[in-house]
């Protein structure tokens, strides 16, 4: 999970769309299970609610990891 793999479109999401660039260096000070979480997360691959069981955590202490990285919450139109 690097800020390349955004650059190469790999998320939902593009770097200039982000009003805030991400903090790479909080994400990659996560645990390993947080990371990975986020990254299936970013990558569309599963809703932030199976994100956060993969990750074992609540819904709100795996939303609190996301804002603090400043990833975007994904909406329902959003691919």
């Amino acid at each position: 999970m690097t800020s390349e793999a955004l650059k190469a479109r790999k998320y939902w999401f593009a770097e200039k769309d982000l009003l805030e660039p991400m903090d790479w260096r909080y994400v990659e000070s996560l645990p390993k299970k947080v990371r990975l979480s986020l990254e299936l997360y970013m990558e569309g691959r599963v809703s932030i609610g199976k994100a956060s069981e993969i990750a074992d955590l609540s819904f709100r202490e795996f939303d609190q990891y996301r804002a603090e990285a400043r990833i975007p919450l994904r909406g329902p139109s959003d691919k």
